[in-house]
């Protein structure tokens, strides 16, 4: 081990000694070589997260926190202002925003959607929420066309039990919902263990989940507008916060809208550190072939990568509540407008899906460039730039696409869309990666896992997004791409043009996950995009009588999911049944609807 190593080691064996917030931010400031008497005062800014465990504190790393700030449109240059002077516009600004508000003079609390656009900036600023009640949750439901959830909890019994609307489609995807409910009663029990007692008021808050949300106005969705889709000229004042576990819109068309980790390895990773402590092993590196983690590619050099743009998935649809894109069938492109007895057939097949390619969804369109990157390299003997092929067909089990009968003419004809899947110890060879957005517009899993790698990420921006991406920063973590990959082949001569600052975006991505898999990355990850939203909600929460709201309530929502205290007086037996079997915590059951 190098000195710089054993130094950095030596340091973060400090780092969790100390016990301090402010030693913890003090020792950050020296690490990352700013001046702590300019940055200290920044600790403070905002209200401060009193109701929070001590263990779930922490102080946002210097590099994180310009993500964040990025993402919002707000990042500052340390270099080019004063720290100070901004520090005390930002306390001015927050203390203007800090008033407290009851349910007797909510009508009195405007925030200006002209400076603030989202639930999500005013969580991630640490700006109080408006506040709510069960009438705001309720008329939340008429906006979702399915996948919404009231959860209440009940003081008198100590439960949690989630609720859906008679009048909303029962649908697959509700099985998330399901599986998110039951991960958040865990996660807002261990953070927040003296809000949800017996003694303490009921808590009602309006839940979504599934790939993306499932909005009623799909005409507004079709525009794709960054406005708000029901902008009555209230601003944000009148909506209550939902949390959707899944990928969200980028616009601000549902501003009240807060992306929540996906359902899935990254949610349950996220209850398991508040319970344990430990980071998953999904974002620690692989230690075996075959088992769950990240592949670094520990040996591998950028250099000596193979220089090709590789992907393998499932031929999934996209975003089809958002467009009208295809997954084509070979007798109505192809079939019908090529002679199949011609000199060529493949050749005339992929002019057609040239013509056709603004019709077809994102992972065709990629496995249209890879069939004519593959007939450039053959004329010029090179390897194809391109290497996009499905690994797997949709349907049940997700069936190998090579020797699929559904690809059946396309393959007889040569066309090259189908290919062997990969592992990722195999995938981690090749220089360029894609996370080419499926059903919800984003890959959840890949966009990280790819992020490991040391190849350079072509990252697909489309009109939807995962919390993790307001981490990630363009031509800092990734190249961005266009969402119809029009631009993929000028990124890639960019990138064998300019090898020097690809390969220092990669090395930029590859060391993001390794921080993340560290216990102070994240707890970072965890504070931002756990406890603050959660915190955000329960203190923006109205307890009290509801009056004619009640009765509504109960008219049109019936039970679908029962949470008790899964920890009782010993919190390890709880530990264990939630590592275990999540569904011993929930008893969950299909409601009878309208």
């Amino acid at each position: 081990m190098s000195s710089t190593a054993e130094s950095d080691a030596q340091t973060m064996q400090s780092r969790h000694r100390l016990q301090s917030g402010r030693q913890r931010l003090l020792v950050l400031l020296a690490i990352t070589g700013f001046a702590a008497t300019s940055l200290a005062s920044i600790y403070t800014l905002g209200p401060t997260l009193s109701s929070i465990n001590d263990d779930h504190k922490s102080v946002i790393d210097s590099q994180s926190s310009r993500r964040l700030q990025t993402a919002l449109g707000m990042y500052i240059d340390p270099k080019s202002v004063d720290i100070k002077q901004y520090s005390k516009d930002l306390q001015h600004s927050n203390n203007n925003n800090n008033n407290m508000v009851t349910s007797d003079n909510m009508e009195n609390n405007p925030i200006s959607p002209t400076t603030i656009t989202t639930y999500t900036h005013l969580i991630h600023n640490e700006i109080e929420l408006p506040k709510y009640t069960l009438q705001q949750v309720i008329e939340e439901a008429a906006t979702m066309r399915s996948k919404y959830a009231i959860l209440r909890y009940d003081p008198t019994t100590d439960k949690f039990t989630g609720y859906y609307s008679k009048y909303e489609r029962w649908v697959p995807g509700c099985y998330k919902l399901m599986h998110s409910l039951s991960a958040l009663t865990v996660l807002l029990r261990t953070i927040f263990p003296e809000r949800f007692t017996r003694k303490s008021p009921e808590f009602i808050m309006g839940v979504s989940s599934g790939d993306y949300p499932a909005m009623v106005d799909q005409q507004c969705i079709y525009r794709d507008q960054d406005v708000p889709c029901d902008d009555d000229g209230s601003g944000l004042n009148n909506k209550a916060p939902v949390l959707h576990f899944g990928s969200v819109f980028r616009k601000a068309m549902f501003p009240n809208m807060v992306a929540m980790p996906m359902p899935g390895e990254h949610l349950d990773c996220f209850v398991s550190w508040s319970l344990s402590k430990e980071v998953c092993a999904q974002f620690q590196p692989k230690q075996v072939i075959g088992t769950t983690g990240l592949v670094f590619g520990d040996g591998l050099s950028y250099d000596d990568l193979t220089p090709q743009v590789i992907w393998r998935g499932t031929d999934f649809p996209f975003l089809n509540l958002q467009n009208s894109l295809d997954q084509p069938d070979f007798e109505d492109y192809v079939e019908s407008n090529i002679d199949p007895n011609g000199s060529n057939p493949l050749v005339d097949a992929i002019a057609v899906m040239r013509e056709n390619y603004s019709r077809l969804v994102p992972r065709w369109q990629g496995v249209v460039l890879t069939a004519e990157a593959e007939q450039e390299a053959l004329e010029t003997k090179s390897l194809p730039k391109v290497n996009i092929k499905f690994s797997s067909a949709r349907g049940k089990g997700k069936p190998a696409a090579v020797g699929n009968p559904k690809y059946k003419h396309w393959e007889d004809i040569g066309f090259p869309l189908a290919g062997n899947g990969m592992p990722p110890e195999e995938m981690s060879k090749f220089k360029y990666h894609i996370d080419i957005g499926g059903g919800g517009g984003t890959t959840w899993t890949g966009t990280t896992d790819k992020l490991a790698m040391p190849g350079l990420l072509f990252h697909h921006i489309t009109p939807t997004k995962d919390y993790i991406h307001d981490h990630l920063l363009p031509w800092e973590h990734y190249v961005p791409i266009q969402a119809d990959l029009s631009d993929l082949r000028e990124k890639i001569e960019w990138a064998e043009t300019h090898p020097d600052e690809a390969r220092k975006i990669a090395g930029s991505a590859t060391e993001f996950m390794r921080q993340m898999g560290t216990p102070e990355g994240y707890e970072n990850l965890f504070i931002e995009d756990v406890v603050k939203p959660l915190k955000a909600v329960i203190d923006a929460y109205v307890p009290g009588t509801q009056g004619d709201w009640e009765k509504k309530f109960k008219k049109t929502f019936v039970s679908f999911i029962d949470c008790p205290n899964p920890f009782g007086k010993q919190n390890g037996f709880g530990l264990f049944r939630w590592q275990k079997r999540m569904n011993h915590i929930c008893k969950k059951w299909e409601p009878k609807l309208a």
